[in-house]
Order: structure tokens, then C-alpha cells, then sequence
């Protein structure tokens, strides 16, 4: 250390017991400072570091940056943590003057020097007022604290996938080899979730709608609308390229159900559900409304039908009152169904504990409102002596359920073309949960888009699996029929398993008990066994020898869109060779829907491919050095060298942002959104759906007397009868006061 230095003269310090009073203080590193006195009494610690790295007065430098990158290593290496103070700009907007601070004593004052464009050290006080960190402390200075790009993806994709801070932060970790090997502590890390939702903050709505434009100018084919109310956001509708066509090829029946608490503005996301050649859910539609209205329900339906250009053959809703309100509004050709799950789980609820479980009832009403092959005369003689055998003739629930029987019982639906392929919203529930794996309460709209392109991602990979599976593997054939090789060959591998299901029993289940020659039809009699060889029920296939139909009187190619095992019955014993073409719907065949496994990111070019591939392929050289290297300590410490000297190169290059600056890019990076420059769309406010405010749904009346009815009844000291209250509760407790 030389005996002069600006601000800070030999003489004015006197150096007592350096290493000693190191030692004392638990520092190990016990010569990386020394400590002294003012003549008035103050403590000053000065760092011994190599005379290579200290600033010096008159010392010049490229940039303002490459000033702070010398001061920050110098900082990092001496002990202590630096932050800019004062800065003062010229005329032009360039940086006049600018102070690098530490603490109140230590600082390094620059100046642009205007002939050269450089800028110069022209003061420099090395002396600190506190102790500078030793080295195993340094894992403790706020710079090695703050979080880089890596951690603060990892909190942004650990909050994406519903996984807490400190679980992520922990497996991170462990995968980095400790504490040392990993900045900022996990309250850092809640900050930085925290500074998401800051940075969001009301302008959500705006940044939802302008992200959605932004795609769709990137991809015309991206449909979305949306309205307001005094600029809040009400309802908002959205089908980007691949729910279209999924909607065109699979929009036969659909349904679609209310779920909540998937954003912190308690909006209802309403999710459009179809099943595609795999017999899977795909969505063909998707959209947040403030609450459940007739009004709201409509224009989404309206912004559907704007979307896709025509309407469903059926549409499966629960018996919500708003939507049965509007979807012939919108739907007048569709036909509205009723969730027959959602009606029958209620039966419990309105009958006695004796009908309930001391009768067959249950399973009677079971099979007669499930059955398919039902005529509708059979199903009312059948439904009045049910009620009539149990005493429920004029009970009201029932009576409704009978006014309404058009709409959910399947005896109604026979001859309507796939009107077996959906009968409950089961799918919706289904997809419902699915996007519940990825979305959460606190979700603001625009991260509540991110988690919903996931998903969304997520299904498309899996119905491309199956899509590969089905064109790259040969199914096992179980006989050597032609019409099973040409099933394999046009139908997907799911529907395949089907059709070959049907020709098996048809084969080992079904028998020709009478032909009848009627012109050139020949009407077949077709038994149906069970297992045990008894027959069920005798079905009548005609065959029409001019076209070559198969009709069976089952109508299971009406209801499910493939032959049953009659009518394949019938082909087998007139050596039919292959399925008429007429029976092969093209909704179950296969490569109909082209999906692109490309990020949604990639394919609205809100990400920059050939930068994420560059950064892919970084990480996997370097993984693959360190994976060479690691045993080998000698050729270990000469890459972590190259690596400082080539760090030390790009910092001399790249300009080195604030740390504000750098965390405000992350997060727009890791968002996909800039900050508007105008707010014109604002969150909804007031709010209060299902859940609002609560950890848990809420619990309707008859859901709750089912749940009590499950549990224990108990004495109430208050009213002094048994029931499931007690006197903190009891119903008598206000009277009793009065």
C-alpha cells in the first residue's frame, strides 16, 4: 500500500494491532485490512488487496460502465459493497460527473475529460468506517445476494408451476451445490415474486389485451375480443390458429363450465371442451367473465360464434340458470343438454335415509335414466311405475326433473347424430381441474395467460404423442380379416381399439338367429350375449345390398359415430370386405389436427429463437466442460481463469445495467410484456364470486345437510336435543338471550 493516497494521508491514521484485532474478530483472512484511527477517534479499516486492481487518482476509463465494473470488482475483492450516489448529466444527456459510494467514508468520484470522451478518477478515498467482510463472509455482501437471471426464472416458472418459494429456492440448492453456490436468501427471492406482481400491478388488464394484439398481428388467425364497462374489463374471449381448426374438426358436441379462483380479480374462467380423434379433451375456446349473468354468457357465446362460424350439434352444460338462458339465444340450432351426473348425484339429497339405503331404488332410477336403448314411450311407463312402486308420485324435485326430461334423458337423444359421444360435463370438470394444476388465486391476468398457454401446450404435446404413436407403430390384429387391416390403417390408434372391440364380440358374442329377404334388403335378427352365453336382447341389422348399409336398430353408429358389433356381425357373414366409406367419419381419423410442439412463445414471437438456442447451447458446453473437468483440479482452475478473463472482456463490451434495470427486464422478458405506455383497460373491482376471499369454495345448502348427515350427532347443553351443533352454535342460542 503506498504511504499516500487522495483523501487519506499516512500520517493522519496511526495502524495499532492490525492482525491482532482481526483475529479477535473472528476473521480468518486477517491481513485483507487494516485497522487504524483518525486523530478524532474514528475507526478506519483499509483493504490490502494487489496494487493491480486499486483505483488510482488519474486513472481513465472508456465508459461509465467500465468505471463501475473495475469499482465492483475491486469491492468484491477488498470486502465491501458498493452503490451509486450523485449523478450529474452534461447538456447532452451524457454523464458529467458520478460518485461510486460505500458506506460514508469510502467513495471513487469520476469526470468526463471533454477532449478525449474518456472519464477520469479524480478522488479516491479508500478508507472504510466499519469492518470489511473476510472471505468466507463474503457470501453475505448484498452483491452476492442479488439474484441473476437464472434465479429469477426459477422463481418465475416455481410460481408458475404452483410451487412455493422456499421449495423451489431449497431444490435449487441442492442442485447448485449449497449456500455458497447460490445468491440471494429466500426472502430475496418473495421479493422478487413480489416485485412481479408490483410491476403489474393495475395494468394487467391493459397488459392482457395488448399482449393478445400483439399475437394476433403476429397471427391473424388468433381471434380475441373483449368488452368493458367504464374501461373495466367484464369479459374476455380468446381461440388462437389450433383451437380453431380442433373446433372444426371435433365441434360436433362441446361443453363448458364455470371454474374460480384462477386470478386474484376472482374472474370466472370458462374454458370450451371437445373430444378429439383420441378420444381426448381439447379446448376449442376459452374466456374470463366478471360474473355469471345472462348478459355476460352471451356475448361470450356470440364472440364463440364469431370465432368459429358455426354452432354445435349439442352442448352439455349443469343446469346453470344463466346459460340455459343463453345458449338458444345464441345456439337457437343447437341442442342443450343437461349433465346427467350433475342431476343424478342429487337423488340422494331428495329422497329419505330408508328409499336411500334400505331400497333398490337408487340402482332402478340408475338404469332406467341411463339406459341408451330405451324408447321414449318404454322410459315414461317405466319412470311412473318407479315412482308410483316407491311413493314418490307428486314429489316435487322429481316432478321438475320429469318436466325437463327432454334435456338430459339419453331416450331423447337416439337418432341425433354423436349424441353418445358426451353426456355429462365430466370433460369440462375434467379440464377444469387440469388448469387448475397450473393456475392459482393470486394469478394477474397477464400470468394467468402464461399458465394457461402451458396447459394449453401441455395437452398439445400429449395429443401429438398420440399422434406419433398411431403413425409409427402397427397395432396387434386379432383375426385375419380384411376389415380389421383397414381399420388399423384409417383410424387412430384409440378409435382403432374400439372398432376392434366391437369385431371381436362380434365374432364371439353375437349370433344369426334369422334372414329375412326383403327386395334387395336383407334384414338379419342379431342376438347379443353376455359373458355367461345368455342372450340380452335381439337387435334387427338391415343390410341394403345396392348402397351397401349396415343399419342396426341399436343405433350405435348414430350415437358413438363407429359400427357396432351387429352390423360388423353382418359384414363377417356376408364377407364384406372393408367398411364402406360412409362409416368412417373423418373425426376419428387420423393427422387431422397438425400440432406444432413449438413454445407459444416461439410461434407469437415472443420469444427469440435463435437467442434461446444460443443460450441452450452455452449451457450445454459448459455442462459438458464441467462434466470433463471436475476430477481434474489443475485443468478446473485454469477454466475458471479463462472464464474470469473472458468475464472481464464482455463487461468491457456489453454495458452493464443497473440492478433496477436489470430486474425490470427480466421480469418483462419472463412475462412476455412491455409497460403501457396508457392504461385504457382496467381489472375488474368489487368482485365476489364462489371462493372470493377464502382458501376454501363455498359449500351450498344441500351439500351441507349431505355432509352433516355423514357425521355423528352430538348433545347440546343448550338446547338439550342431539343434532351437529352445539351451544357455541345453537339455533336456540339467541332466543335463550332475549
Amino acid at each position: 500500500m503506498s504511504d499516500q493516497r487522495e483523501g487519506i494521508s499516512s500520517n493522519e491514521i496511526h495502524y495499532e494491532y492490525s492482525d491482532a484485532v482481526a483475529n479477535e474478530d473472528g476473521c480468518d483472512d486477517a491481513l485483507s485490512q487494516e485497522m487504524g484511527e483518525s486523530p478524532g477517534g474514528t475507526k478506519i479499516w483499509v483493504p490490502k488487496v494487489d496494487s493491480k486492481i486499486c483505483p488510482k487518482v488519474g486513472d481513465v476509463f472508456s465508459s461509465v460502465e467500465s468505471v463501475e465494473n473495475m469499482y465492483r470488482k475491486y469491492g468484491d475483492v477488498a470486502g465491501f459493497d458498493i452503490r451509486m450516489g450523485t449523478k450529474k448529466l452534461n447538456s447532452l444527456g451524457g454523464v458529467q460527473t458520478c460518485y461510486f459510494v460505500c458506506s460514508k467514508e469510502a467513495c471513487l468520484k469520476v469526470h468526463d475529460v471533454k477532449e478525449s470522451g474518456r472519464y477520469e478518477v479524480y478522488h479516491f478515498i479508500e478508507g472504510h468506517n466499519h469492518m470489511l467482510y473476510c472471505s468466507d463472509e463474503k457470501k453475505f455482501t448484498r452483491s452476492r445476494r442479488q439474484l441473476d437471471y437464472k434465479d429469477r426464472r426459477n422463481v418465475y416458472h416455481a410460481s408458475s408451476s404452483k410451487v412455493g418459494i422456499t421449495q423451489s429456492r431449497r431444490m435449487q440448492l441442492a442442485m447448485n451445490g449449497g449456500l455458497v453456490a447460490s445468491g440471494g436468501t429466500a426472502r430475496d427471492h418473495m421479493n422478487f415474486r413480489r416485485d412481479i406482481m408490483l410491476f403489474v400491478g393495475n395494468k394487467d388488464a391493459q397488459m392482457l389485451t395488448n399482449k393478445m394484439s400483439k399475437r394476433r398481428e403476429h397471427c391473424p388467425e388468433y381471434f380475441f375480443e373483449y368488452k368493458c364497462d367504464e374501461k373495466e374489463l367484464i369479459a374476455i374471449f380468446w381461440a388462437d390458429k389450433t383451437t380453431r381448426m380442433n373446433y372444426k374438426h371435433f365441434g360436433d358436441t362441446i361443453s363448458f363450465d364455470a371454474t374460480f379462483r384462477t386470478n386474484k380479480h376472482a374472474m370466472i374462467f370458462v374454458p370450451f371442451v371437445a373430444i378429439d380423434n383420441h378420444k381426448k379433451s381439447v379446448v376449442v375456446g376459452a374466456s374470463l367473465i366478471r360474473n355469471e349473468s345472462v348478459v355476460n354468457f352471451t356475448w361470450v357465446l356470440n364472440a364463440f360464434m364469431k370465432a368459429h362460424g358455426s354452432q354445435p350439434q349439442f352442448v352439455i352444460t349443469d343446469q346453470c340458470a344463466a346459460m340455459k338462458q343463453a345458449i338458444p339465444i345464441v345456439f337457437p340450432k343447437s341442442i342443450h343438454r343437461l349433465c346427467m351426473w350433475h342431476i343424478t348425484k342429487k337423488v340422494k339429497e331428495k329422497i329419505c335415509d330408508h328409499l336411500a339405503h334400505g331400497t333398490p331404488f337408487k340402482s332402478k332410477f340408475n338404469k332406467l335414466v341411463w339406459n341408451v336403448h330405451i324408447s321414449r314411450e318404454s322410459f315414461e311407463d317405466k319412470w311412473n311405475a318407479l315412482m308410483d312402486e316407491y311413493g314418490l308420485r307428486g314429489h316435487s324435485w322429481f316432478e321438475e326433473m320429469y318436466a325437463i326430461r327432454e334435456s338430459w334423458i339419453p331416450a331423447y337423444f337416439k337418432e341425433y347424430p354423436m349424441s353418445g359421444l358426451m353426456r355429462t360435463t365430466s370433460r369440462s370438470e375434467s379440464i377444469n381441474s387440469f388448469f387448475n394444476v397450473y393456475t392459482k388465486y393470486w394469478n394477474d391476468l397477464v400470468y394467468f395467460l402464461n399458465t394457461f398457454d402451458d396447459a394449453i401446450e401441455s395437452q398439445r404435446k400429449e395429443h401429438c404423442s398420440l399422434e406419433v404413436a398411431t403413425r409409427t407403430t402397427i397395432p396387434k390384429l386379432l383375426s385375419p380379416s380384411k376389415i380389421e387391416a383397414q381399420a388399423a390403417k384409417v383410424y387412430t390408434k384409440t378409435i382403432f381399439f374400439d372398432v376392434q372391440k366391437e369385431m371381436n364380440k362380434a365374432v364371439w358374442f353375437c349370433g344369426v338367429v334369422e334372414v329375412v329377404e326383403v327386395g334387395e334388403k336383407m334384414i338379419y335378427s342379431i342376438t347379443h350375449k353376455n359373458k355367461n352365453s345368455e342372450v340380452k336382447a335381439t337387435y334387427k341389422v338391415v343390410h341394403d345390398v345396392r348402397d351397401e348399409s349396415f343399419e342396426c336398430s341399436c343405433n350405435h353408429f348414430v350415437r358413438n359415430g363407429i359400427l357396432c358389433r351387429h352390423a360388423f356381425k353382418v359384414m363377417l357373414n356376408s364377407e364384406v370386405q372393408s367398411i364402406p366409406e360412409k362409416y368412417i367419419l373423418p373425426r376419428w381419423r387420423r393427422e387431422l389436427v397438425p400440432i406444432e410442439l413449438m413454445p407459444a412463445q416461439v410461434r407469437y414471437s415472443e420469444m427469440d429463437v435463435e437467442k434461446q438456442a444460443l443460450i441452450n447451447q452455452a449451457i450445454s458446453m459448459f455442462d459438458l466442460i464441467i462434466g470433463r473437468v471436475r476430477n481434474d483440479k489443475g485443468a478446473l482452475t485454469e477454466f475458471v481463469n479463462q472464464l474470469e478473463r473472458l468475464g472481464d472482456e464482455i463487461s468491457a463490451d456489453v454495458p452493464i445495467l443497473t440492478v433496477t434495470e436489470q430486474k425490470r427486464n427480466d421480469i418483462e422478458e419472463l412475462l412476455c410484456v412491455t409497460e403501457p405506455e396508457s392504461v385504457d383497460v382496467l381489472p375488474p373491482t368489487g368482485v365476489r364470486n364462489k371462493g372470493c376471499g377464502t382458501g376454501k369454495r363455498l359449500v351450498g345448502v344441500s351439500e351441507r345437510v349431505s355432509m352433516n348427515a355423514k357425521k355423528q350427532k352430538r348433545l347440546c347443553r343448550t338446547c338439550d336435543k342431539m343434532g351437529w351443533h352445539d351451544s357455541r352454535n345453537c339455533p336456540m342460542k339467541g332466543d335463550s338471550t332475549n
